[in-house]
């Protein structure tokens, strides 16, 4: 029996059984299906046992296979260790591929890590933004290999389950309160007013779509007449930077956490603890189960932890 087994191989196996789809796998592989089938059966002739379980609705691990995906994963992982990272400053710098809720403190963390890289001669970094939603199903069809959102400190289990129906595995990175994100010459901020729903009903609320829709009430408290803000001066938006300049150029306001790093210089805008808020904000991350994170993955973890710990007591 030969075990002359390419390591790429073990790359594709991995993909196509993470994904239950030969189909899937090649498309994000850019491989073709036929090549790729034809790989997945060599690797089974070299094993001498079936990998797969074929259907039309597509593949499952045979328990050889649960077994082979194991193997190939930690002889990746001591590959990598023992021969890609002693290498690293002469070759291709290994992919960062993000998806993420939108909140500047991420973005930031990731423009950081590619900056740090941005000498090596070849490289391919992507960061994908929508909703926690989107984030999940970018890692799950490996458009991403870490996700990273936020949400209501309360649905965790919820998280956690949700993650681990889709073969994601959920772990935690850091607890920050909500603050309110308004211009730094606001009149509340100037008057030196608390940042309670009455206080900001005659301002506009710029929010993402879709988001904080579930929490909104307790992160501003209780609102009798049943609106969101009380008045109805909502202005809903897609895009980060359009957020911040609305703040910037008017008297709107919005919901986020601690200042980031150019807040204020870019923007003029100040975040302001939200009195008697009880909320905690969750921040974690996803990548599909035993599957490592890269060196620059793992970089990119510890910069993002830093940045939402700063200034945290939590």
């Amino acid at each position: 029996m030969s075990y002359d087994i390419n390591l790429k191989h073990l790359e594709y196996f991995i993909k196509v059984a993470r994904l239950g789809s030969i189909n899937k796998a090649a498309q994000m592989l850019y491989v073709s299906q036929s090549h790729l089938g034809k790989i997945i059966h060599d690797l089974e002739e070299t094993v001498g046992a079936p990998l797969l379980n074929r259907s039309r609705q597509g593949v499952t691990l045979t328990p050889e296979g649960n077994e082979f995906l194991e193997r190939s994963v930690r002889i990746l992982k001591e590959m990598e260790e023992m021969h890609l990272r002693p290498l690293k400053e002469m070759e291709k710098t290994e992919p960062l591929a993000v998806s993420m809720t939108k909140f500047s403190h991420v973005m930031e963390s990731f423009i950081t890590i590619v900056r740090r890289y941005q000498d090596q001669p070849e490289f391919t970094h992507r960061l994908y933004e929508g909703q926690l939603e989107d984030v999940i199903e970018d890692v799950v069809s490996g458009r991403a290999d870490i996700g990273i959102f936020h949400f209501d400190s309360q649905r965790h289990e919820e998280i956690q389950v949700m993650a681990a129906a889709k073969g994601l595995t959920y772990r935690f990175l850091s607890y920050v309160e909500p603050q309110i994100v308004i211009s730094k010459d606001h009149p509340l901020v100037r008057e030196k007013k608390p940042m309670t729903r009455e206080n900001l009903a005659n301002y506009g609320f710029i929010r993402y779509m879709g988001l904080y829709d579930d929490i909104l009430s307790n992160i501003l408290g209780p609102n009798e007449d049943g609106g969101s803000t009380g008045k109805k001066k909502e202005i809903y938006v897609t895009g980060r930077a359009t957020l911040m300049n609305l703040i910037a150029q008017t008297d709107f306001y919005s919901i986020g956490i601690h200042d980031f790093d150019k807040q204020l210089s870019d923007f003029r805008a100040v975040s302001v603890p939200i009195p008697g808020c009880e909320v905690k904000l969750e921040f974690g991350y996803v990548t599909l189960a035993d599957v490592p994170i890269s060196g620059i993955g793992e970089e990119f973890l510890k910069e993002v932890r830093e940045r939402l710990e700063r200034g945290q007591d939590v």
